[in-house]
C-alpha cells in the first residue's frame, strides 16, 4: 500500500457506452491526475495514503462518483446507474473496473499500484 511520501503513477481509460471517454483534467490532491491520462499518487498524511490512497478518492477529489452501482465520470452531470441501458442497447449496462485486463470487485476501494493500467467500463 502506498507509504506518505511515496510516488506512483497508474494509467486511466474510462469508457461509457462503448465510447472513450476525455481525459479528466488535472485536479487537486494527493491523489490525482495532471491531466495526462494517468493517476499521480504522492500521499503527504494518512488520509491520503495507505488504504485511503484508492479511486474512491481520487474520483471524489475531481468531483465524480465511483461505487459498484454507480458511477459519474468527473466533468459531467449525468451519474451512470447499473441496470439502466446504454442507448441503442437491449441489455442492462453493468459496471466494471478492469486491472491490468483482469476485473476486479473493490470498485473504489482499489487503491492503484505503480505500473497499472486501469479501465472503468460501463456498457
Amino acid at each position: 500500500l502506498p507509504k506518505v511520501g511515496d510516488h506512483w503513477h497508474a494509467d486511466l481509460t474510462v469508457r461509457i457506452c462503448g465510447e472513450e471517454q476525455t481525459i479528466i483534467p488535472a485536479g487537486p490532491g494527493d491523489v490525482n491526475t495532471h491531466g495526462d491520462g494517468r493517476i499521480h499518487g504522492h500521499p503527504k498524511s494518512a488520509a491520503t495514503a495507505y488504504q485511503n490512497a484508492n479511486l474512491g478518492l481520487f474520483f471524489r477529489t475531481h468531483g465524480g462518483k465511483f461505487t459498484k452501482d454507480e458511477f459519474q465520470y468527473p466533468g459531467q452531470d449525468r451519474t451512470w446507474k447499473v441496470g439502466e441501458r446504454c442507448e441503442g442497447k437491449d441489455q442492462p449496462a453493468a459496471l466494471k473496473l478492469l486491472v491490468n485486463e483482469k476485473e476486479r470487485s473493490d470498485f473504489d476501494r482499489y487503491v492503484p499500484q505503480d505500473g497499472d493500467k486501469i479501465e472503468v467500463r460501463y456498457e
